[in-house]
């Protein structure tokens, strides 16, 4: 059985930031991503000579299962999604494509192989958080209450990754926000950091009391690795802060401020998402019981963040005209 983890996504924010992590500590990668818009070589660039080898593939293509069945590696690591929620709602076929039948494919390739897999879920699953924040066994089956045609899809996904647990050692993670990076900026939080880094006001959508729970992306990292080697089989385990959730307007605010912006040129927008869900919310007792628990404040998390992206705005200046091209504000 090969040494090496196989990651998929792994040029994507989350799942490089893994496969840093891996390379860090002497770890051999097999990275297999279709390397769309989303990915970039150069999150894993340098992370070690000879540690990391990408494959381009489709997870979804039939060939996925001669690859793993090649490697044999004792472990699986799902990170492979189309995840941007705006692009869903005009491509909604591309995620249901992506992440429901990628999904079936890594666990049919990982079943054959004989090999544990971690399954990268959302806290989107479970949709709006109207009360208490959601235990693992509050997510309905199918796509419940989950809204976008992303949470829709990673949805099924869940439901599809639990359903393998007879025969596959899977466990699966419902990871909260992360930042962090090296993401995107067309994501919201690296999306205000940018624009409150060139001097441009901050648009936040909608009343800005859409609730959130955020955390920094190594600490996301260092509970999958936990769950990875601990979770127990076929169980599900929330991924977040203790924390109480907090406004998208006050962390466009916390971004100005650290920027070293007013907080006055966060602004309200006119325009707001279709079904922009107003909370949601997790309970993480089950894997703090195995002792994780997020690192950094959300203070520091942001700090660290907005400090990433003032030192690399090379990375992310050519990105910025086509995640605006997304939006309307």
């Amino acid at each position: 059985m090969s040494g090496r983890v196989l990651v998929t996504g792994g040029l994507g924010f989350i799942g490089s930031a893994f496969v840093r992590a891996l390379a860090a500590d002497g770890r051999r990668v097999l990275n297999v991503d279709l390397d769309t818009y989303a990915g970039d070589e150069r999150r894993i660039a340098g992370v070690g000579d000879g540690m990391v080898e990408t494959m381009r593939l489709d997870v979804a293509s039939p060939e996925l299962a001669g690859v793993v069945r090649e490697e044999r590696p004792a472990l699986v690591v799902h990170f492979a999604a189309e995840s941007h929620v705006t692009r869903s709602e005009d491509a909604p076929e591309v995620f249901f494509h992506a992440n429901v039948e990628g999904t079936r494919v890594v666990l049919d390739a990982a079943e054959a192989a004989g090999c544990r897999v971690l399954h990268m879920s959302t806290d989107e699953v479970y949709g709006p958080c109207p009360a208490d924040p959601f235990r693992e066994e509050d997510k309905l089956p199918g796509e419940g209450l989950a809204t976008s045609a992303y949470a829709r899809s990673k949805a099924l996904a869940d439901d599809l990754a639990r359903s393998y647990a007879e025969r596959v050692d899977v466990v699966v993670a419902r990871p909260t926000n992360c930042i962090g990076p090296w993401q995107h900026p067309e994501k919201a939080v690296p999306r205000w950091a940018t624009r409150a880094l060139r001097g441009e006001r901050l648009p936040v959508w909608g009343d800005g009391e859409q609730v959130r729970d955020w955390m920094f992306v190594e600490d996301a990292v260092s509970a999958l690795r936990l769950l990875a080697e601990r979770g127990e089989r076929g169980e599900v385990y929330n991924v977040g802060p203790q924390a109480e959730g907090v406004p998208n307007v006050e962390i466009a605010r916390a971004i100005a401020r650290s920027a070293g912006q007013d907080e006055a040129s966060v602004y309200l927008s006119h325009y707001d998402r279709p079904q922009h869900d107003r909370r949601y919310a997790v309970a993480t007792d089950r894997i703090a019981g195995l002792g994780w628990h997020a690192s950094r404040s959300l203070e520091a998390a942001i700090a660290e963040t907005v400090e990433w992206y003032r030192e690399n705005e090379a990375w992310w200046s050519p990105l910025v005209p086509d995640a605006e091209q997304l939006y309307a504000d």
